[in-house]
């Protein structure tokens, strides 16, 4: 089965094939920012991933038309379009804005997230 490990907070989640890596971000209660909820049009779910690309679904227009075609560069994917395949994936979710940690409940920006440090499989 495979995994997705969210950096920094070194937290790794089993996912089935097919999720997204919002999705598996979502179902454990790690925050990653959001407008759209997953519909590729707020582009505000990006990370950047740091191992595993082969295991991703490819590039598509919707990431496209907000990351530009310069991924070979920044890494950048948006969550939301990202599905793992096969293997495991390890991203880095950049840090909410102090607004965006208020408006999810959590006490400071930039902190591990919800429910602490772990490993769930």
């Amino acid at each position: 089965m495979p995994t997705v490990t969210f950096e920094p907070a070194h937290l790794t989640f089993a996912c089935a094939d097919g999720d997204s890596v919002f999705e598996v971000a979502r179902r454990n209660s790690l925050p990653i920012s959001t407008a759209c909820v997953g519909h590729a049009t707020c582009g505000l779910c990006r990370v950047k991933v740091r191992a595993g690309e082969e295991f991703l679904s490819s590039f598509n227009a919707g990431e496209r038309k907000h990351l530009g075609n310069v991924y070979f560069i920044t890494r950048e994917r948006l969550s939301c379009q990202a599905r793992v395949s096969g293997g495991n994936v390890v991203v880095e979710v950049p840090p909410l804005r102090v607004t965006e940690a208020a408006e999810l409940g959590i006490g400071a920006a930039g902190g591990a997230g919800p429910g602490g440090a772990g490993v769930k499989k």
